[in-house]
């Protein structure tokens, strides 16, 4: 699934000295890049969302290596580098599939940082494996509950039938305007047409998948949580289920200039404050 534009973030990244990877899982192989970190903090994880990729985290990876011991991306199943599984793509075919991966790759307590998507996934895995996930960074997570409305004006969300709804969708995803929103919008209007995600959509089902509120006021492991002033991606309905549900220890923080995928827009503000977080760690 990879693009032009992925192929050269890679090789950039294997120019910092990043490693890369296909680790065997039980629905395919998963592609991971990683490093050493130049600081104490424990191993940094960072996972991405729909019809994202690893590499996408560029500019956020070289502002952290300071801090930590180890950094690793993971392309999640049928995204970036990783393999497609076979038959019709589901969240269970990514969970299992990323899950194995992070066993196989980390192998300690980690720091999870996952956006949208990868928010959910990170969620899922520390709910899983409390033991093995030191802290959570979220920003903007999916997976609350709410209903089949709000579900169905997502997927409408990204249905991207011509060059204006990709720009449309870029400007609600940006906090800010991008000199690159042609560029942008031509390339997630080609990712967003692509079977298997187009199959991944349409497999969510709020009832299986979205996490309870039981499920995230079980949260224990200390948690940035950032939900960007000017994300026009997940309604306000899914915000206010995470405000309703967190435990009292995790506060949602709304940066100004921030949209849904901070990294992309504001990676200099967000390293900043993660950075901040990992510091409190140690």
């Amino acid at each position: 699934m990879a693009d032009t534009a992925e192929h050269v973030a890679r090789a950039a990244l294997r120019l910092r000295g990043y490693g890369s990877r296909l680790v065997p899982t039980s629905v395919g192989a998963v592609h991971a890049m990683e490093r050493r970190g130049s600081g104490n903090g424990p191993p940094l994880v960072l996972m991405h969302g729909f019809g994202s990729a690893g590499v996408h985290y560029r500019p956020l990876l070289r502002r952290l290596e300071k801090k930590v011991s180890r950094i690793v991306t993971l392309d999640m199943p049928a995204h970036g580098f990783s393999e497609v599984p076979r038959g019709p793509v589901d969240p269970h075919d990514l969970l299992t599939g990323l899950f194995e991966a992070i066993d196989e790759v980390v192998g300690e307590p980690a720091v999870l940082f996952g956006n949208s998507m990868g928010g959910y996934a990170a969620v899922r895995y520390a709910l899983a494996n409390q033991a093995r996930v030191r802290a959570l960074v979220l920003a903007s997570p999916a997976g609350a509950q709410v209903d089949g409305v709000h579900l169905d004006d997502l997927r409408q969300l990204f249905a991207i039938r011509d060059h204006r709804g990709g720009l449309e969708f870029i400007d609600r995803l940006l906090g800010r305007p991008s000199a690159l929103r042609h560029v942008m919008a031509w390339g997630v209007r080609r990712k967003f047409s692509k079977p298997e995600l187009i199959q991944l959509l349409e497999a969510v089902d709020p009832e299986i998948h979205a996490l309870t509120p039981e499920e995230v006021a079980s949260l224990t492991m200390p948690t940035l949580f950032i939900w960007g002033a000017e994300d026009e991606i997940l309604p306000p309905a899914h915000l206010e289920f995470w405000r309703e549900h967190l435990p009292p220890h995790i506060e949602v923080e709304r940066p100004a200039g921030m949209g849904h995928s901070p990294f992309l827009d504001r990676p200099g503000a967000l390293s900043r404050r993660v950075g901040q977080f990992l510091d409190g760690l140690e």
